[in-house]
């Protein structure tokens, strides 16, 4: 709470957290809605071809287990949500927490390669700009790169992790081990865990379903970020609004409070820092930004609940960090 009414007050001067006029047109957002149902879809359902080769486990199973985890990734502060699916997926299956954690950390490195990847397709179509948003391309370049190399080299600590689980279980054991001695073996565990879960990357095709799915997942993404920035007002053009998402979407790497208050804000006041002046964003840009924010939470808590009912997962565990025990079936 802290850290959002620290961003709250912040944001008070570059944008209106609550539009004094918030009415869009009647289609805007029926049709972004759409998109949003589309984002949601590919999102979670992209995780099944990672998790598979880790043990028998179905897409009715993975899939809303990962819109339920979605919704704690989005609710929890400094993403501690990213936790939900694992601990949701052990529920329901024998696939460990820590195995389940290497499938979630590399599929936030590919997203985050994926958007700074994005970014940089997208600057050469971008209308040339001057003053004011020339500098801030500029310094979004700069973020760019330092984003990029930051997860190249984590995508080489995983690979690393992936190619010798055991070695990694036992530095754990002689370092954090070492100083939290009761927990040494849970420790150890747990990084053995998450280095077997990313040894157990799938083959070529289900590997290819997965990048398949992230390229729909942020194409819908892409598509009504444009779609809601034109029906607000903002006159920007298609790849305008792929740069503007990606830099929401690196933004977002950083962990904020809950719901990612602030964070996901002054990642889309960067995006619009590129086209538009100030006095856009405060006007037609505070329109945007409320109505992307809202739907986005919105939507993806009412899926979050449903799949959560759906499975009858114990949202217990996520906020305790326990695997809830497993039903035991009727002796009857």
């Amino acid at each position: 709470m802290v850290i959002a009414a620290g961003f709250c007050f912040a944001l008070f001067r570059k944008i209106q957290l609550i539009p004094a006029d918030p009415w869009v047109p009647a289609w805007v957002l029926p049709s972004y809605l759409a998109t949003l149902i589309a984002y949601f879809v590919f999102r979670a359902g992209r995780w099944h071809y990672l998790v598979a080769p880790l043990g028998e486990v179905e897409l009715r199973t993975t899939l809303p287990v990962s819109m339920a985890g979605t919704m704690w990734i989005m609710v929890l502060p400094l993403r501690l949500g990213e936790f939900a699916r694992p601990l949701f997926l052990a529920q329901k299956t024998e696939i460990g927490v820590g195995q389940a954690l290497g499938t979630v950390a590399i599929e936030r490195v590919v997203d985050g390669l994926f958007v700074c990847a994005l970014f940089f397709v997208a600057l050469p179509m971008l209308p040339e700009v001057h003053g004011e948003q020339a500098v801030a391309v500029e310094r979004l370049r700069s973020l760019g790169l330092l984003a990029s190399g930051g997860l190249f080299g984590v995508l080489a600590v995983l690979v690393a992790m992936a190619l010798s689980p055991g070695t990694v279980g036992r530095l754990v054991k002689a370092t954090l081990g070492r100083l939290i001695p009761p927990l040494a073996e849970k420790l150890e565990a747990l990084a053995r865990g998450v280095a077997e879960g990313l040894a157990a990357l799938p083959s070529i095709g289900p590997l290819l379903k997965f990048l398949l799915g992230t390229v729909a997942y942020w194409a819908s993404n892409a598509v009504g970020t444009w779609l809601l920035a034109r029906g607000c007002g903002l006159d920007i053009s298609f790849p305008a609004a792929l740069a503007m998402m990606s830099v929401l979407g690196i933004s977002l790497l950083i962990p904020g409070g809950p719901a990612q208050f602030g964070i996901f804000h002054y990642g889309m006041i960067l995006g619009l820092s590129m086209f538009v002046s100030e006095a856009v964003v405060h006007d037609q840009g505070s329109v945007f930004i409320f109505w992307m924010f809202v739907t986005q939470l919105s939507m993806g808590l009412v899926l979050g609940i449903i799949a959560q009912r759906m499975l009858a997962l114990d949202w217990r565990a996520t906020l305790t960090g326990s695997r809830a025990a497993q039903p035991r079936p009727d002796p009857s």
